[in-house]
């Protein structure tokens, strides 16, 4: 059945079947003008939201739908979780054209609302319209975090360590695959674009352990890590030899030569977190986060004084300065 025979009210009746979940602290969820929600004594709220546009953000037939509905609401708890903050609630909204399958927008949904239930995520609302030409998804994220204890880009000071959870370049690696027509290799990579996790635990953790400033690594680490430095107003060294990449990554640079440097910096959609921390607290959240999640945190650099610049070091001890930009929707040659 195409969502153009089915109708906007009865869609949005076969959708809200899917999200009836109720919470303890959502007095009032879907099915009226807008939702109600309660937030703890002693936190504040903390709210994200991430438009994305179908051959811009993605294309139908790189991912199922359920992988689709998953990414779409990860991407959103990837930016909670880099404030340290404990996500809570969403609201999806989608516009796609008459002639999408309703099928596909039911597994969609379920995409989401299994990540949704696993995070202990109360989708709240949202809303259908029709678009004229493809799928145009809107997700808002929001959650909690004791008061003002939020981890923002700007608390970085001269002597931090800089720090990454995971691992980075899979998702570039997964991109060009798809776009040489090569997704039968390499699975591994491949799910790291379709399905990221989003590093909530990781996030509370590090705020919890100390962490001074913290971002997510959504448009590649070169341009992630320039947030943090200008909120900051400071410099960093980055050591090239230290960032974290998968086994089956440097099998894929090699087997395709990729410029393997060029993908880890600018790839983006790794959904890792990039943050720092006093040096004398890294081993102590290493060992903290090893308890809880397989998930490594690799130490890769320090932050320096500001007219330092940002520099990479090479594995022969060469520095120079970083050049490479990540990835920029207003750019046609990105």
């Amino acid at each position: 059945m195409l969502v153009g025979d089915l109708g906007e009210e009865a869609l949005l009746k076969e959708l809200r079947s899917l999200f009836a979940a109720a919470a303890p602290d959502v007095p009032v969820g879907i099915g009226d003008d807008a939702a109600v929600i309660e937030v703890p004594p002693g936190t504040q709220g903390v709210w994200s939201t991430d438009l994305l546009v179908e051959s811009i953000h993605f294309e139908r037939g790189w991912q199922t739908p359920r992988q689709l509905g998953h990414k779409c609401l990860a991407v959103n708890l990837s930016d909670l979780a880099s404030m340290g903050a404990t996500p809570r609630f969403a609201l999806l909204s989608i516009a796609c054209p008459r002639d999408t399958l309703f099928d596909y927008l039911t597994e969609f949904c379920y995409g989401f609302r299994d990540l949704a239930a696993k995070e202990n995520i109360c989708v709240i609302g949202g809303d259908t319209t029709g678009s004229a030409k493809g799928l145009i998804i809107s997700v808002t994220a929001g959650g909690n975090v004791p008061m003002g204890a939020s981890i923002l880009r700007s608390g970085a000071a001269v002597g931090d360590t800089i720090l990454v959870s995971g691992y980075l370049g899979g998702a570039a690696g997964g991109l060009r695959m798809m776009l040489d027509g090569n997704e039968e290799k390499f699975p591994e990579i491949l799910n790291s674009l379709r399905e990221p996790w989003p590093r909530i635990d990781i996030g509370k953790t590090a705020r919890e352990q100390g962490a001074t400033s913290m971002t997510d690594i959504s448009d590649g680490l070169a341009s992630d890590l320039r947030h943090i430095c200008e909120e900051s107003s400071v410099g960093a060294n980055i050591e090239l030899n230290l960032l974290p990449v998968s086994a089956e990554f440097e099998r894929a640079c090699q087997y395709y030569g990729w410029d393997r440097e060029k993908m880890i910096l600018t790839g983006g959609e790794d959904y890792e977190l990039l943050f720092t921390l006093p040096g004398g607290k890294v081993k102590d959240l290493q060992k903290e986060i090893k308890k809880r999640s397989a998930v490594p945190l690799t130490a890769i650099g320090e932050i320096m004084p500001l007219d330092f610049g940002i520099r990479l070091v090479d594995s022969d001890g060469g520095s120079r300065a970083l050049t490479d930009h990540g990835f920029n929707h207003f750019l046609t040659n990105e």
